[in-house]
């Protein structure tokens, strides 16, 4: 019933002859419990005599297979590591593609232990030897981490799994070490956007300020998920090409970076400006004008208040006061209406709430000469205020 377990305790057993019973015809049967049995046996000679005891047994006889599969069984540490290289030479994959890579047994080493796995198709193996040096807080070198985060990505490694949570958490640590590689990590964040939502506490923040700073990228995202308005017919897509518009989408609407922002936390209006006249330029010219307002304009919700106490930036309000900025408005109206997310029943209090909100941000923003944007909350306070009229009298039992 429990094979290892009783290797274990046999292991611990005196008797020389049961070296001889078990090793090495055991170590020729890839899975079952007989090899579960000769793991846990070699773990109990190991625990009650060491290292001594594996370097003693003889192995002139044994396949490189059976070397490989006997320390495998062996705890994942760095003397298992040295013997591997001592025993097969050039050549490890025996052992490295059947270690189970316990990566809490090394104490030790572990950076070295990365580059071996992922040189030998465990790329998943080695984000979770990764994932143990974040959470002990040990450096490891960047572009390994970057390699086994993408490897990681198509990899049909056999019995492999790593949480979201410790990608996220090897992606964070990416991010804040300054010798990372800004386009390492581009890839890195867009081959990972899924669990970069901030349910981890992690987000695409490189990208996020990539599309701040960099309008060209901005404008490739765009192309990268909308058909261009001077496209007479859709072009035939790819699944590849629609993953990775589908990537690119939850890039763009996970944006809370607007463009305008400082890494020092200010907002510069004129770098605002400076983007947006680029922006304007590109997407015109590639027929994509309207759908990249649009999303600019879920992005200026995150705008940061005004220092003079408006609740918005005046560059921000006056870009999307401008008079041929009603897409821009359109997408601002859109993303703060979505914004509210989840809710429960309140019979209409919280929508109220909402609504007189709105109006008094629009009441601000008229004061300082903004009325296109005022109008904008209006009718966005007014959407609120039906919606409060509905659930006032809405059965709460009712779907």
């Amino acid at each position: 019933e429990s094979p290892w377990r009783a290797g274990l305790a046999s292991g611990i057993l005196e008797s020389e002859e049961l070296d001889r019973v078990f090793f090495p015809d055991l170590l020729d049967i890839a899975t079952g419990p007989r090899t579960q049995f000769a793991a846990g046996f070699a773990r109990g000679r190991l625990r009650s005599r060491g290292w001594e005891w594996v370097d003693a047994i003889n192995k002139e006889e044994w396949t490189r297979e059976q070397i490989g599969q006997f320390l495998a069984s062996l705890p994942f540490t760095a003397e298992a590591w040295a013997r591997s290289a001592q025993l097969l030479g050039r050549d490890e994959s025996t052992y490295w593609s059947k270690t189970p890579a316990n990566a809490f047994e090394a104490k030790s080493g572990l950076e070295g232990a990365v580059d071996r796995l992922i040189e030998h198709g465990r790329p998943i193996a080695a984000i979770g030897c990764l994932s143990k040096m974040v959470h002990t807080k040990e450096s490891f070198d960047s572009r390994s981490a970057v390699r086994a985060l993408l490897a990681g990505v198509s990899s049909s490694e056999k019995g492999g799994r790593v949480s979201s949570y410790d990608v996220a958490e090897i992606i964070k640590a990416l991010q804040s070490d300054p010798d990372t590689n800004q386009e390492n990590l581009y890839q890195v964040e867009f081959a990972y956007l899924a669990i970069l939502d901030g349910h981890h506490g992690a987000s695409a923040k490189s990208l996020e300020w990539r599309l701040a700073k960099d309008p060209k990228f901005f404008c490739e995202v765009i192309r990268l998920i909308f058909r261009s308005r001077k496209e007479d017919q859709p072009q035939d897509s790819t699944e590849e090409k629609k993953n990775i518009a589908a990537h690119a989408y939850r890039l763009l609407t996970n944006w809370t970076i607007p463009p305008g922002s400082q890494v020092d936390g200010e907002y510069d209006g004129e770098a605002l400006a400076t983007w947006l006249d680029a922006v304007k330029l590109e997407s015109e010219e590639t027929g994509h004008l309207e759908v990249s307002m649009t999303m600019v304009g879920h992005a200026l919700t995150h705008t940061p208040g005004d220092p003079d106490g408006l609740w918005i930036n005046r560059a921000a309000a006056s870009a999307l006061n401008a008079q041929d900025a009603d897409d821009m408005r359109d997408g601002f109206r859109t993303e703060l209406f979505n914004s509210r997310g989840v809710h429960g029943f309140t019979s209409g209090e919280a929508e109220r709430a909402l609504a007189e909100n709105y109006r008094v941000q629009a009441a601000e923003v008229e004061r300082d000469g903004f009325h296109r944007l005022a109008i904008t909350l209006r009718d966005l306070a007014a959407s609120h205020e039906r919606q409060s009229e509905r659930e006032s009298v809405r059965d709460p039992l009712d779907d």
